[in-house]
């Protein structure tokens, strides 16, 4: 059988921080190029455990390898005793157990047998890795190689603040379920004239949608916005968080991590036509589309400094409660001012749409529509510091202000800010990208050198593949079916990971 390859991209919270948690509110994501890979082959045959087909407790062997880092490795038994399976770990030598990558695999084999329970699995060899961008590196100008290794274990590695687990989990347990359930071997896809397969049916992706939500939050020990994990699926979107409800009690703790969860009844509870709270309007989620506009660029970069985003939300929270009025006020001013923000980009789409040539020819930061975009960004801005301060949380601190202020007023930039959570781990700047012209410097290259040369805080730019660029499918697009051969430096990694198997 064909490998199977999932890809998923990470996000930027582009606005609707801490108020993303409240269904009452929305979140503007922007997916990136920077994406998280699965690649599935089934192991040779002399290496197979045994048959997996009957009920008499025999199993087989899933191996998991990361080889962008030290201890990422990981092996997994799976035994089916009557109907169902479990998923025990095997231990290797150097490596370190991963909560992560145990649900998905256990979560991915549940809901595959469910849906095919006549189903014969065989041994795996799975590598996972992501873009260099996920992580902090020594951006020196010479490129490094794709999905470099990190030199580190996976706990102390770096991480940029893209959404690294999200995308891995969605790869993850999407290519695991499409593998197995074999949705990604038709012969008529495989042989299609694209570097890409078929994306998945919309029931399909809602299904992958919904399992790796559900081992996200297993994973972390409760249910979280959810923005990531659908960006990860759905792309670049205007998303509303589903209600918890949806997952029932999958998380309870009685049921030891999910293991005394029955596969049908797992299925049951995440598939959207068995399940009703995941599409009544009471307690579903909600995604549309949103788009940055043509002709701009989402610039990244990392700060070198870190913040504890658990923590921050938690006080944020915790202030809310103590103070329920002034909080309400602040989250519905600043809500009105993410959505004008995001009206006047839909705008602008819409008018690079009926007249491209009047549009290009306007593209100043004086123009009426950018210079409004301007004031939402500040004004988006001006309420997170507001409720920062009377938080106690540094979510847009001091130091940031400078620097966002700094890119602000380079000519060409839209506006800037933190991205998500705030605090210190990351920053945006919005920027035209006008046709390259040999008599001016872009915008974002007088951004970049800005942060390069930086000297109040550890700041460097994301590597340009990671930026985000308005009115490209590809800036927008969610989880995909890649070929192996056609993701640069995709086909080397498996080949590191499978020396490392030996």
């Amino acid at each position: 059988m064909a490998a199977t390859v999932v890809s998923c991209p990470g996000k930027v919270l582009f606005a609707g921080g801490y108020l993303v948690l409240d269904r009452a509110h929305k979140g503007f994501v922007v997916s990136t190029p920077s994406r998280f890979y699965t690649v599935v082959q089934e192991q040779p045959a002399s290496a197979q455990v045994g048959p997996a087909g009957s009920a008499g407790g025999e199993g087989f062997e899933v191996r998991v390898v990361s080889p962008q880092f030290d201890d990422g490795e990981w092996s997994y038994r799976a035994t089916r005793t009557a109907a169902e399976w479990t998923v025990d770990e095997v231990a290797i030598e150097g490596s370190s157990p991963n909560t992560f990558v145990h649900l998905s695999v256990r979560a991915a084999l549940q809901v595959a047998s469910a849906l095919r329970p006549d189903a014969s699995f065989r041994s795996l060899e799975v590598t996972v890795v992501g873009s260099n961008d996920f992580y902090s590196q020594d951006r020196a100008d010479a490129a490094p190689i794709p999905f470099a290794p990190l030199g580190c274990t996976i706990r102390n590695v770096h991480k940029t603040g893209l959404g690294s687990s999200a995308a891995m989990v969605t790869s993850l347990t999407s290519a695991l379920l499409l593998h197995w359930t074999g949705a990604s071997s038709n012969p008529a896809a495989a042989s299609a004239p694209s570097s890409r397969l078929p994306a998945p049916e919309p029931a399909t992706l809602d299904l992958m949608h919904n399992l790796a939500q559900y081992v996200h939050s297993l994973a972390q020990g409760k249910v979280g916005s959810g923005f990531d994990v659908s960006a990860a699926v759905y792309g670049s979107q205007t998303y509303q968080r589903f209600a918890v409800e949806c997952l029932g009690d999958l998380l309870d703790p009685t049921q030891a991590g999910g293991s005394k969860i029955a596969g049908n009844d797992l299925l049951a509870a995440l598939s959207p036509s068995l399940n009703p709270a995941w599409t009544a309007s009471a307690t579903s989620g909600s995604v549309s589309p949103f788009a940055l506009p043509p002709h701009t660029l989402l610039l990244l970069a990392d700060v070198d400094a870190g913040s504890n985003t658990p923590s921050m939300v938690g006080k944020v929270l915790q202030w809310k409660r103590a103070q329920p009025d002034e909080a309400q006020r602040v989250w519905t001013e600043l809500g009105r001012s993410n959505e004008a923000l995001r009206d006047t980009l839909v705008e602008l789409s819409a008018r690079a749409k009926e007249d491209s040539a009047g549009y290009e020819g306007a593209w100043s930061s004086s123009c009426s529509l950018f210079s409004r975009a301007a004031s939402d960004i500040v004004a988006v801005r001006n309420l997170i510091r507001h409720m920062g301060e009377s938080s106690g949380v540094p979510i847009e601190p001091p130091e940031q202000t400078k620097l966002l202020d700094e890119c602000s007023k380079l000519p060409g930039v839209v506006g800037a800010g933190v991205p998500g959570a705030g605090g210190y781990d990351a920053i945006w700047v919005l920027c035209l990208a006008p046709p390259s012209s040999p008599s001016t410097a872009a915008p974002c290259d007088s951004v970049e050198a800005l942060l390069r040369g930086y000297k109040d805080m550890s700041v460097a730019p994301l590597s340009r593949t990671a930026w985000a660029r308005g009115g490209t499918v590809e800036g927008e697009t969610g989880l995909l079916r890649e070929r192996l051969n056609e993701v640069n430096g995709l086909s080397e990694a498996v080949e590191r990971g499978r020396q490392r198997r030996r």
